[in-house]
C-alpha cells in the first residue's frame, strides 16, 4: 500500500499507540464488544505493536509474538461483513479524534478498509437477527 511504510516516521510510536487505544475504547462500547476480551490492555499492546510494524516501525509484533499471520490468528472468531463495518466505524471514530495530518489518516483508513475486508471469514453465512454472527 503506497505510503503505509511512511506513517511510523510521520507520527511515531506513542501517537500510534494512542490511536489504537482510542479504537479499543470505541470497540468496548460497540455491538461487537463481546468478540473481544473484557480487559483490553493486552489487545491494545498487541494491536499497536502490529500497527507500528506495518507502518514502517520496529518489528515489535514479530519479535514478541511471531509472524503476524493475522487472518489465521482470527479464524476462531466469526467475522462477518456487519462486524467488519462496526470494527471499521470504531477506527473511523478513532481516526477522526486523532490529531494527525489528513494524508496520514487517509493512508491508515485505506489500510484498515483493506485489512478488515481480508479478515472477514463468514462470507455467505446467514446473519443473526442483529446482523452479527455470534
Amino acid at each position: 500500500m503506497p505510503g503505509l511504510q511512511t506513517v511510523f516516521d510521520a507520527v511515531g510510536e506513542n501517537r500510534l499507540r494512542n490511536l489504537v487505544s482510542n479504537f479499543y475504547d470505541q470497540i468496548s462500547l460497540s455491538p461487537i464488544a463481546f468478540m473481544f476480551p473484557e480487559v483490553l490492555e493486552e489487545s491494545k499492546i498487541k494491536s499497536a505493536d502490529f500497527l507500528i510494524q506495518v507502518t514502517g516501525g520496529p518489528f515489535l509484533y514479530s519479535r514478541n509474538y511471531g509472524p503476524p499471520r493475522m487472518r489465521a490468528r482470527h479464524l476462531p472468531f466469526p467475522i462477518d461483513e456487519k462486524a467488519r463495518r462496526i470494527w471499521l466505524s470504531c477506527y473511523r471514530k478513532a481516526l477522526d479524534d486523532w490529531e494527525a495530518d489528513v494524508s496520514i489518516k487517509e493512508i491508515l483508513w485505506s489500510f484498515f478498509k483493506d485489512f478488515s475486508a481480508w479478515m472477514v471469514n463468514l462470507e455467505g453465512k446467514t446473519e443473526e437477527e442483529d446482523g452479527i454472527q455470534k
